[in-house]
């Protein structure tokens, strides 16, 4: 669920929020805070129209462009949990590629070393849906509803194969998989009465796909999305959340007002990280909303139908939702308390007017993917500016810009990586 159409994935159109809104906070001088704060071993991934990947080493606004094969143009780019890794899908070619950005993390200090292309490459049909929780990297193949698993830690070991698992009585859909604790996986199955590509039932599976628990009972019209902390893994359903657990149990938490089964107001994607006990879902009508899959409740943090995106910091401390206008509002993650709301300028991936008109599907992929102009560090913001061709650094709860790096030209997407 989390690949684009070509037709989003070609070029991020840029535009200034509106044609006289100022950005609210200039340049702070006094950076301090920031080469304080700021870790040594993050750096944010570049990437340009043509696919080359750059790195870019904020603390030392120094950027390195790799000699190395470029990025397919239509692949989707996600980064491993240990922050190593990222994982290049590329969905019609039926591959997943995995490039090392050689940051090698050892808690307390980091080996580095040259960035590289592995030889590893998962093929399955249609990869598209990806999820990342505690070194596991899971993606589920639309093209047969089989599961691709690979372990991060074990990537650097020559004979190792990512796991190719299809389950009994699946079917091609475009659905999703998770990893709970335990080696489990909590995957999407299609009842074979039903219509369209999208899934209604989740199982939990063991490492061979054997099925460990399924409950008919919880079911929905349709689900799309999914988010992972080790011990819970959660879907966004129709009619409600489905939740998955390491112990396992199935459950479904029903919607609350003013969400519905009807188009644009069920939550189709969702927010989780290892260190956060709750979940954050978007309804592309209702804004976002946070769920407690222990207490079963859902509460809206944030109504208003016009989230670009939404996504959570690297340590999981703070979850930041862009509007089209520009503002752009920080929550505690952990109590879905709002902290501050800023207006900022940056870019926007496709035509925010244009969106309107798609449909939900679409928009669930579109929200699904990784941002292309906003990613987080632990205490950062890194914002891709209009001209794509400067990256701005803000404070991610004061919302001060701390520093401008000039970046090369025509950038379309950005990633943090390392740690």
């Amino acid at each position: 669920m989390k690949n684009l159409s070509k037709l989003f994935v070609v070029f991020f159109v840029t535009c200034l929020i509106s044609c006289n809104q100022e950005d609210d906070n200039p340049l702070t001088p006094d950076t301090e805070g920031f080469e304080e704060l700021e870790s040594k071993w993050m750096r944010i991934a570049l990437w340009d129209e043509d696919g080359a990947i750059n790195l870019l080493n904020p603390l030392e606004s120094q950027v390195v462009k790799p000699d190395l094969d470029r990025f397919s143009g239509g692949s989707s780019n996600y980064v491993s949990s240990s922050g190593r890794y990222i994982i290049s899908l590329e969905r019609q070619d039926g591959r997943v590629l995995i490039f090392d950005t050689g940051i090698e993390n050892h808690g307390d200090h980091a080996h580095v070393h040259g960035p590289s292309w592995l030889s590893v490459v998962a093929e399955a049909p249609l990869p598209t849906h990806f999820d990342a929780s505690h070194g596991n990297i899971i993606i589920f193949n639309d093209g047969d509803g089989s599961v691709t698993w690979i372990r991060d830690q074990l990537l650097e070991t020559p004979s190792f194969r990512p796991a190719i698992i299809l389950p009994a009585n699946t079917n091609a859909h475009h659905g999703a998989a998770a990893w709970l604790s335990g080696n489990k996986l909590a995957v999407t199955f299609q009842d074979p009465e039903a219509s369209g590509s999208l899934p209604q039932y989740v199982k939990i599976l063991d490492g061979n796909g054997e099925i460990l628990y399924e409950n008919q009972d919880v079911k929905v019209t349709g689900i799309h999305g999914d988010a992972s902390n080790g011990k819970y893994a959660l879907f966004g359903g129709t009619e409600g959340v489905i939740v998955a657990s390491q112990d396992n149990t199935l459950k479904l938490i029903p919607n609350v007002s003013p969400l519905d089964p009807s188009s644009g107001n069920w939550m189709g994607t969702l927010r989780g990280h290892d260190q956060l006990e709750v979940f954050y879902g978007l309804a592309r009508n209702h804004g976002v909303f946070k769920i407690d899959p222990e207490a079963e409740t859902i509460q809206s943090i944030y109504s208003g139908d016009d989230v670009h995106a939404y996504l959570i910091s690297a340590d999981g401390g703070h979850l930041v939702v862009q509007r089209t206008d520009g503002n752009v509002k920080v929550f505690n993650a952990r109590t879905g308390v709002e902290l501050g709301s800023h207006s900022i300028l940056a870019s926007l991936r496709g035509n925010p007017s244009a969106r309107k008109q798609l449909t939900d599907l679409e928009i669930y992929r579109l929200m699904d993917e990784e941002n292309p102009i906003l990613t987080l560090s632990e205490a950062f913001m890194y914002v891709l500016e209009p001209e794509r061709d400067k990256i701005s650094i803000r404070d991610i709860t004061t919302m001060e810009k701390v520093k401008e790096i000039e970046t090369p030209d025509h950038i379309t997407q950005i990633l943090r990586v390392g740690f």
